[in-house]
């Protein structure tokens, strides 16, 4: 039997809350999505005057982040360091827009937040306020 450790319910709502009372503060409609150690959407957000193709593309990044267990800029550079292309991975789901953060508990991805709606590297700070506000550990922040 497999077991798998995910992102649930709770921690999603926690990430989202902390998003959405950042963007409130900075005064900016964002959209957030959470997502589980599979990239499938437990959660998202999209406040009032954000556009629904922001939302979109936040479900892209916390999907991305997810499947490939890093963050989304980190996937786009290795893309780049070896002459690859996201058509080269046939999931049109796959993004590379920044702003999509893995989470890790004990070494694993167990899910992912994706934000959009900030100026690029404020989407990727604020997915970091996200991932604090459950209280785990980036991909980035790794130590292996």
């Amino acid at each position: 039997m497999i077991q798998r450790v995910s992102l649930g319910l709770a921690e999603a709502q926690r990430a989202i809350a902390a998003v959405l009372e950042e963007a409130k503060k900075e005064g900016r409609p964002v959209a957030v999505a959470v997502a589980d150690n599979n990239g499938d959407l437990i959660s998202c957000a999209r406040m009032d005057g954000a556009h629904a193709r922001v939302l979109r593309f936040a479900i892209r990044k916390a999907y991305t982040a997810a499947v490939m267990g890093r963050d989304t800029l980190a996937f786009k550079k290795e893309l780049q360091e070896k002459g690859r292309t996201l058509s080269d991975y046939g999931d049109p789901s796959f993004t590379t827009l920044q702003g999509g953060v893995a989470i890790v508990s004990e070494g694993k991805v167990v899910g992912a937040i994706g934000t959009g709606g900030s100026p690029r590297e404020r989407d990727v700070d604020m997915a970091h306020i996200g991932a604090r506000a459950i209280g785990l550990s980036m991909a980035a922040e790794k130590t292996d």
